[in-house]
């Protein structure tokens, strides 16, 4: 799933090759989460813990999904993606977008 979202962001990009062999050399060191029954329980709390009145907003399902296997699995995300600090309980750091990267 952050696959994905990462290949979107970086086809965006002028240099996405190069890019994309970056990534690839990083994802050797990194390996995947299956999902669980137990990630997709979290899952669900997560949607009902935020859903209005009582919680701040629903985030994306893919984002909702990773915040579930971070939580199940006391992982920290990290993330430019600001929607994740609303997640309860989960722990977040943010990226500084603002910092140009080679």
């Amino acid at each position: 799933m952050v696959y994905a979202e990462v290949i979107e962001y970086l086809k965006g990009l002028s240099d996405f090759t190069h890019r994309k062999k970056q990534l690839q050399m990083l994802l050797r060191e990194v390996y995947p989460y299956f999902l669980t029954y137990a990630i997709l329980e979290r899952y669900a709390d997560i949607r009902r813990t935020m859903r209005p009145p009582h919680g701040a907003g629903l985030i994306g399902d893919v984002d909702t999904l990773i915040a579930a296997t971070a939580l199940e699995r006391n992982l920290t995300v990290i993330t430019a993606d600001h929607d994740f600090k609303r997640v309860p309980g989960l722990s977040v750091h943010l990226l500084d977008t603002k910092t140009k990267t080679r």
